[in-house]
């Protein structure tokens, strides 16, 4: 008599599988990539903001302060399931570890979506029809510095704030990246302090992946394509590939970001992070499994970024 015994012996081999998978693939977007746990039908994610510059006291009067904000970023998680059937008879006779595979494969097929998402929303920094809290596309030449107030869970534009940009058309160069970093130590926060920030690594599309090696390498202590071997003054920089397939950045685009600031701001929000059950069927002969994940990705300012199409 065939029993379901079986069946829990390929869950350990199935759960353990899919972790494994699942971890390999999101750790190379960790550095500038945060996670939360939202718990919730949608998670708020909100921008900095602070009270300024303390005036001077003079007498015994207070200086009664007001915040400035910036601005509130809904992420709302969805589903994403797919099942996988495994034969009895398959599971027996498993000589290559088709058991083993159905875990691997599911956890990259869970981690592949959470990474697919996260590139779309890094190749629609310029779309103009993907907004976010402050009402701009992520890359703009017009984002607004703070909010005055709040429409319900919009928050308005303070016109007398200013805008700032961080975006910009330069072809991918050493030039290009340090001045950018000195573009982003002019950034104020929302109450007008200095934007403290320490740009220090690089997303490049696929295709510039080959020079970002030559710039940031171990071997980049000379500053590449100098005739005079001067310094690399951008030699130790890290970069990520922010591109894959037919998503994230096309052939010329780059972004120079902080990523210490970028997991603050830039986040997947999880109702549950990527998960395998085994489901029960009435067939005895067969064994089901279900990859499972619910999330979201947003941004929340736009500050610690700026983004480059020279195309």
């Amino acid at each position: 008599m065939i029993g379901t015994s079986w069946k829990t012996d390929n869950y350990k081999f199935v759960g353990k599988a899919f972790d494994t998978a699942y971890a390999n693939r999101m750790n190379k977007l960790s550095p500038v990539i945060g996670e939360v746990n939202a718990k919730s039908a949608d998670y708020e994610l909100t921008g900095t903001g602070g009270y300024g510059e303390m005036p001077l006291y003079v007498g015994r009067t207070l200086n009664e302060g007001q915040q400035r904000r910036a601005f509130k970023t809904i992420i709302t998680p969805d589903e994403f399931t797919l099942s996988i059937g495994v034969d009895y008879k398959q599971a027996k006779i498993d000589k290559l570890g088709e058991t083993r595979k159905v875990g691997q494969r599911l956890g990259d097929s869970a981690s592949m979506t959470v990474y697919l998402h996260v590139l779309r929303m890094f190749a629609n920094a310029f779309n103009s029809s993907c907004l976010g809290g402050d009402g701009q596309p992520w890359a703009s030449a017009s984002h607004p510095v703070a909010s005055k107030a709040s429409s319900g869970r919009t928050f308005v534009a303070d016109p007398d704030a200013g805008t700032y940009s961080n975006t910009g058309t330069s072809a991918f160069s050493v030039a290009a990246i340090t001045a950018a970093q000195a573009r982003a130590n002019r950034f104020v926060t929302p109450d007008g302090l200095p934007f403290l920030c320490e740009y220090d690594t690089v997303l490049v599309s696929p295709e510039l992946e080959e020079k970002a090696k030559r710039f940031f390498g171990e071997n980049a202590k000379l500053l590449p394509e100098s005739a005079n071997n001067d310094a690399n003054p951008v030699e130790g920089m890290r970069y990520i590939v922010m591109g894959g397939g037919s998503d994230g950045f096309t052939e010329k685009q780059w972004a120079i970001c902080d990523r210490r600031l970028m997991k603050e701001t830039v986040i997947v929000a999880y109702n549950t992070r990527p998960t395998v059950f085994n489901t029960e069927l009435d067939n005895p002969l067969v064994d089901m499994f279900t990859g499972y994940v619910d999330f979201g990705v947003g941004w929340g300012d736009a500050r610690q970024i700026i983004f480059f199409d020279p195309s």
